[in-house]
């Protein structure tokens, strides 16, 4: 299975987008409650507290400026556990809002 960010279950980290504004983000995970998340960073920055084990995935709210280029996905800072994106990093197509983020607890 592929996703935008893997990593240890409960693993604490940041993860960022290089273009677009972030107005809301969500973790959504199969069968439990939406969790809203910490935005920084300039707008461009989330924080997920706790990686669940399996899939899930972080929907951002976005604004996107006229010239904004596809949003690469990327990790910031990892407070506890380990993260990692896989080479090809993932990209939120211009435009697209709400656009995702796949994560991937194991």
């Amino acid at each position: 299975m592929s996703a935008d960010i893997l990593g240890t279950r409960g693993a604490n980290f940041t993860c960022t987008i290089d273009a677009a504004t972030i107005l809301s983000a969500y973790l959504e995970v199969p069968n439990q409650p939406i969790v809203s998340l910490t935005i920084s960073g300039s707008n461009r920055e989330i924080t997920v507290p706790s990686l669940p084990a399996g899939q899930s995935w972080v929907r951002l709210d976005l604004v996107w400026a006229p010239g904004d280029s596809d949003a690469t996905i990327d990790i910031g800072t990892v407070s506890s556990g380990t993260v990692s994106t896989p080479p090809a990093k993932g990209t939120i197509t211009d435009g697209d809002t709400p656009g995702y983020i796949e994560l991937l607890g194991q």
